[in-house]
């Protein structure tokens, strides 16, 4: 009898240790996975980004990382993806996610996940990296989702043709701004996007916010919409943090009268 206790116990034992090894394994991954940058990334000639959050070897042609083959058209993402194992697609509208297996030896010796965007929100983006849960919800957009962000129009300075915008952040993140900006109006209970009559483009800076966690920018939005209608609006800017490969957009909504 006392054999067969302890051969529970120590299969009690056993079992804790072996929990907790995978909790343990669990946590590793999520901080690893927490880590992920996407310090790499390329444009192609549709306008498709592809963001990297490691680096990829390309041994078809060695004097390329895959980066490089994507940017010279040595390689296109649809054959790409050809040579990964097809994993899942979303309920996004049609984003699919694919893991590399290193034993079959075309992109170096490390496995990585890949998905391909193909979403309701229009990103067709593609995204690289170590860990599948560092590519959770790259494919949707992100609208006033982080806390301590915020936007408004500064009081007396809203025009048809423009305003000033005052952004406050007292998030923990080393959140940037840059120049754009997009307008949507209120129509049929949604949101929808004005069409630029002129092309526009916009300088590549970026912008933090001062001592007081506020950054004041001014909006000129008469060249690139023309003269605002009377309706109700929002103004739209993107922000993310360096490495992060997300864009998460903050609004402010005004009426024109």
């Amino acid at each position: 009898m006392k054999n067969k206790i302890l051969a529970i116990m120590f299969s009690g034992i056993s079992i804790f240790t072996i929990t907790a090894c995978a909790k343990e394994e669990q946590i590793n991954e999520r901080q690893n996975t927490l880590a992920e940058h996407f310090s790499w990334g390329t444009t192609l000639d549709d306008g498709r980004h592809i963001h990297f959050a490691l680096e990829v070897p390309y041994l078809e042609n060695e004097k390329y990382d895959l980066m490089d083959a994507f940017l010279y058209n040595e390689i296109t993402p649809e054959d790409f993806v050809k040579k990964l194992e097809y994993l899942d697609i979303l309920k996004d509208g049609g984003s699919k996610i694919y893991k590399y297996n290193k034993v079959k030896k075309e992109f170096g010796d490390e496995d990585f996940y890949v998905i391909s965007c193909n979403s309701t929100d229009n990103i067709k983006d593609m995204y690289i990296a170590k860990y599948r849960e560092t590519l959770e919800n790259k494919c949707s957009l992100k609208i006033d989702d982080l806390e301590g962000v915020s936007m408004s129009i500064r009081e007396g300075t809203l025009t048809k043709k423009g305003a000033t915008i005052i952004i406050t952040d007292t998030s923990n993140r080393e959140n940037i701004y840059g120049e754009f900006y997009a307008i949507q109006k209120h129509e049929n209970n949604g949101w929808i996007n004005l069409e630029p009559i002129n092309d526009m483009a916009f300088n590549s800076i970026g912008y933090q916010v001062d001592k007081n966690n506020t950054l004041e920018l001014k909006v000129d939005w008469e060249y690139y919409y023309g003269k605002l209608e009377k309706g109700t609006y929002r103004i739209l800017k993107n922000t993310s943090e360096p490495g992060e490969a997300t864009e998460h957009y903050i609004t402010a909504e005004f009426t024109i009268e």
